[in-house]
C-alpha cells in the first residue's frame, strides 16, 4: 500500500512538472558603436564596396546622399555616412553571425575588434543559426561539389561539376574555414559583388581582401555561433536606448512593433521611449542604430497662476515701465 501510494506521488509531481521552460527573451545589448562621418570617394570606388566596406547597405547610403541611377561616383567627392550600430553580446570570443545583418562580428576574449559584410544562404537554402566551431582551415581549397548542388545543377540543365580544383574559377576563392556545421564554412569568394546579399547555398561568404586579414586570426576549434535577429535593442551605460531594425530576409514570422513593445516592456523600457520615433525605423530597416530615448520634459520657468478664487491678496510687481509699485491698504 505504501509502495503504491509512493508510485502515485511520483506521478503526481511529474504531471505538475512543467514540460520546459518558457525561452528566454531576446538579449538587450549595452554597446553602441560608429557614428557620423565624412567618406571621401577614391579613384575606382564604387558605392557598393564603400557600403560594404562600412557595413552599411548601399541603398541607405543612396538615398542618405541623394544618389540616382547609375549611383557613379568621382574620384573627391565626400559622402555622408551613419556607420552607427549595435553591437550583439550573444559570444565574448570568437566569431559572431548575424544573418539579417549579413555580418561577421569578431571577439578577442570579450572585446569587439571588427565586423565583416557577408554574403549567407537564399531562402532556399538558408544558413543554419546555432553555436558551432570552426573545424578545419584550408588555403587554396579544392570544391568538392556536394550532391545536393550537383543535383541543382542537372535540374536547371547546367553541366555537372564533381569537383573544381584550385583557381579563379573555385567559389571558394583562396581561403576556407569550415565549420562544424554540416556543409557550412566561411570562405572568400570570385564572385565579390555577391557579397551583400543572401544568394549563397548555405555557406558564408566574405570580401577576399578582408577573409585574408581575418584568415590568419582565426585557429581551429575557435567559436562560431549564427543568431537571427532583425531587430536590436541597446540600453548604453549613459542611459540612452537605441533601437536597429534589419530586413527581415528569411520572412519569418514577426511583428516587428508587437516584439519591440514586449522587449521594452521586459527590460522595462517602456517609459524611456520615444514611440514615434520607432515606427519608421521599422518601416526603414536600414540597419542603422538609432536613439529611440524618450526626452523628458523641459522645465517650466514660469511659476504657477495663483488661483483666482484665493482670499489671500497678493503682491503684484511691475516693471519700472510702468510707474511706480503700488500700495495695498
Amino acid at each position: 500500500m505504501a509502495r503504491l501510494a509512493w508510485l502515485l506521488l511520483i506521478m503526481l509531481l511529474t504531471a505538475l512538472k512543467p514540460v520546459g521552460a518558457a525561452p528566454s527573451p531576446p538579449p538587450l545589448y549595452h554597446q553602441v558603436v560608429g557614428g557620423e562621418e565624412i567618406h571621401e570617394v577614391r579613384a575606382k570606388e564604387t558605392l557598393n564596396r564603400i557600403a560594404l566596406e562600412k557595413g552599411l547597405k548601399w541603398s541607405a547610403l543612396a538615398r542618405r546622399n541623394g544618389l540616382k541611377k547609375p549611383y557613379k561616383l568621382k574620384p573627391g567627392m565626400e559622402l555622408q555616412l551613419n556607420t552607427t550600430h549595435i553591437v550583439p553580446a550573444e559570444l565574448g570570443d570568437g566569431l559572431l553571425i548575424n544573418l539579417p545583418e549579413l555580418c561577421l562580428y569578431y571577439f578577442v576574449n570579450g572585446v569587439y575588434m571588427r565586423r565583416y559584410a557577408l554574403a549567407v544562404g537564399k531562402p532556399s537554402w538558408p544558413t543554419p543559426t546555432g553555436i558551432f566551431k570552426i573545424s578545419e582551415k584550408r588555403l587554396n581549397p579544392t570544391w568538392n561539389v556536394p550532391e545536393s548542388i550537383q543535383e541543382e545543377m542537372e535540374e536547371q540543365g547546367l553541366e555537372v561539376i564533381e569537383r573544381v580544383p584550385p583557381g579563379p574559377k573555385n567559389p571558394l576563392g583562396k581561403f576556407w574555414m569550415g565549420t562544424t556545421a554540416s556543409g557550412v564554412g566561411i570562405h572568400a569568394t570570385n564572385r565579390p559583388w555577391s557579397v551583400g546579399y543572401y544568394v549563397s547555398h548555405g555557406c558564408i561568404r566574405m570580401l577576399p581582401d578582408e577573409i585574408s586579414q581575418l584568415y590568419p586570426q582565426i585557429a581551429v576549434g575557435t567559436p562560431v555561433k549564427i543568431i537571427y535577429r532583425p531587430i536590436k535593442l541597446a540600453l548604453t551605460p549613459q542611459g540612452r536606448v537605441f533601437l536597429e531594425a534589419n530586413p527581415n530576409i528569411y520572412g519569418k514570422k514577426l511583428n516587428d512593433l508587437e516584439y519591440v513593445k514586449e522587449l521594452a516592456q521586459h527590460y522595462r523600457l517602456t517609459d524611456r521611449i520615444d514611440w514615434d520615433k520607432v515606427r519608421p525605423i521599422l518601416k526603414a530597416r536600414e540597419g542603422i542604430a538609432q536613439d529611440v530615448t524618450q526626452e523628458p520634459p523641459r522645465p517650466d520657468s514660469s511659476p504657477p497662476p495663483a488661483p483666482r478664487d484665493s482670499a489671500t491678496p497678493r503682491e503684484v510687481r511691475l516693471s519700472p515701465l510702468h510707474g511706480e509699485e503700488p500700495k495695498l491698504e
